[in-house]
């Protein structure tokens, strides 16, 4: 990542000499700006290699993104890995921005454009970015965008360097995520629902659900040991059951230490047609459901061939063992916290997905 995202840098750097333009434009206006076609920053793109964290500050409250080799990590969140992407195009946009007019010098007026703090019940973000020493190479206060009626390139946002009062109005935006959890490499892993073969959940009163498929060209995952006078009520619902990891992100995320997820009760395990096993286990802290990932690879008792159900989207084996390999070392010490309706996935019950046969049903089956 280290050197992609320098190397972009470089080439932001490049860019972002070919500012001259601006300025000749306000040769014509009197007074004239003598800031406008300026980098923010003129000397941050010849630094980037010696960036090692970016601290974001607003409403009183900070985090901060460590750089730890070639990754960035989040130290707020026990050092899970932060989305790099992310970090790499907030750090193209600081390199890159560039002042299109000065605005005002007076501090009474900065909060009408958020740029009054970035304190408690101040609006402003501020960044940070610091090398290893803990120097700072750029200090910015963040404030209102304004939107250009000609798609992005009118876009632009209120920025005002920590050390002074002056405001300028900057080509671009500008809009870094306030929430720490934002940040983070997100997705946790991506498993079609068309491979699913075998669904196990376990209520926390050790209530069991069964469903899969007999072979991956069925096109609907059937529910196990429905009552006799029970019915299922809606095949998508149980279709749905084999959804839970497709695009599976997280909301948050933490070490796993000091949750007992060896007396969980709450348990959801899946298997897959190509040999991928996925266990889940549930606790709640504070309201809190947490889960514990474990994945692994077992070969089919009959090998599978992908080409022969191509709409299962079925891994080869090399693959499959692979990604089981992947999630292991992704999620291995780490307790999740996932999307509501992906956890109801993994949670659901019996009586969730069937109803009272009709008597006309149960007619139906009695052959009168």
């Amino acid at each position: 990542m280290r050197a992609k995202t320098l190397g972009i840098l470089a080439v932001a750097a490049v860019l972002a000499g070919g500012g001259a333009y601006y300025v000749n434009a306000t040769r014509n206006v009197a007074p004239v700006d003598r800031a406008a076609g300026t980098l923010v920053f003129p000397d941050l793109a010849a630094k980037a290699n010696a960036i090692a964290s970016v601290r974001i500050e607003t409403d009183g409250a900070a985090f901060a993104l460590k750089r730890e080799g070639d990754a960035w990590v989040l130290p707020e969140r026990d050092g899970y890995a932060v989305d790099s992407d992310q970090v790499r195009r907030l750090l193209l946009e600081l390199v890159a921005l560039r002042i299109l007019e000065s605005r005002t010098a007076n501090p009474a007026l900065h909060a009408e454009l958020d740029l009054d703090g970035a304190g408690k019940d101040q609006k402003a973000i501020r960044l940070t970015l610091a090398d290893a020493n803990n120097a700072a190479l750029a200090d910015l206060l963040v404030g209102r965008a304004r939107f250009g009626r000609q798609g992005t390139a009118g876009d632009g946002t209120f920025i005002r360097r920590q050390s002074e009062n002056q405001v300028y109005f900057a080509r671009g935006r500008v809009a870094p995520e306030r929430d720490a959890a934002k940040w983070l490499d997100r997705r946790v892993m991506n498993v079609a629902r068309e491979r699913i073969a075998s669904i196990d959940l376990t209520a926390i009163d050790g209530e069991r659900l069964s469903a899969g498929k007999k072979s991956p060209a069925d096109n609907d995952v059937e529910l196990a040991n429905v009552p006799d006078d029970q019915k299922v009520k809606s095949t998508f619902d149980v279709n749905l059951l084999s959804s839970a990891f497709e695009g599976l992100d997280l909301e948050d995320v933490r070490k796993a230490e000091g949750l007992d997820f060896d007396a969980a009760r709450e348990r959801a395990v899946y298997t897959t047609f190509d040999g991928l096993k996925i266990e889940i286990a549930l606790v709640r802290d504070r309201d809190i459901r947490w889960a514990r990932v474990a994945a692994s690879y077992e070969a089919p008792a009959a090998p599978v061939d992908p080409a022969a159900a191509p709409n299962a989207r079925l891994l080869s084996a090399e693959d499959a063992a692979k990604q089981a390999a992947e999630i292991a070392a992704k999620t291995k010490g780490w307790a999740y916290r996932f999307p509501d309706y992906k956890v109801e996935q993994m949670t659901k019950r019996v009586a969730d997905l069937v109803e009272p046969k009709a008597p006309a049903d149960e007619k139906k089956e009695s052959g009168g």
